[in-house]
């Protein structure tokens, strides 16, 4: 019982992912087509995760951005922390901070969103 339990999780995890990787397509396909907004960054920040790969005295640090965006399409106002529809993962700081550098606190930006669902937006299209 225990091993169907286990196969039928496996199943859902991997439909799942599949969903989600589906979804991230479609956005940085129909992405450069969606209007835009002016938006403001609320959050800019270069994250640092520390991966232990088990082996003494070997691990790998990887960075991702932070990012936060308010915006309003037709009087309504959103917040969404999407930069582009595939996240990247960085290897050192220099490069996150690069990545960052158009994208600093208190600036105006140009948020594109999609027009059937304005609360789905990126910064980066495509």
């Amino acid at each position: 019982m225990s091993d169907d339990f286990g196969k039928y999780l496996l199943i859902g995890f991997v439909l799942l992912f599949g969903v989600l990787i589906w979804r991230a397509y479609q956005v940085s396909r129909a992405s450069p087509q969606w209007p835009s907004t002016q938006g403001e960054i609320l959050v800019s920040r270069a994250r640092a995760q520390h991966e232990d790969n088990g082996l003494r005295g070997v691990s790998k640090q990887e960075w991702d951005v932070e990012v936060q965006y308010r915006y309003s399409v037709n009087g309504v106002e959103y917040q969404n922390n999407c930069l582009q529809a595939f996240g990247r993962h960085y290897f050192d700081e220099q490069q996150t901070l690069a990545a960052l550098a158009p994208f600093p606190v208190g600036a105006t930006v140009k948020v594109f969103y999609d027009p059937g669902k304005p609360q789905s937006s990126v910064l980066i299209p495509g």
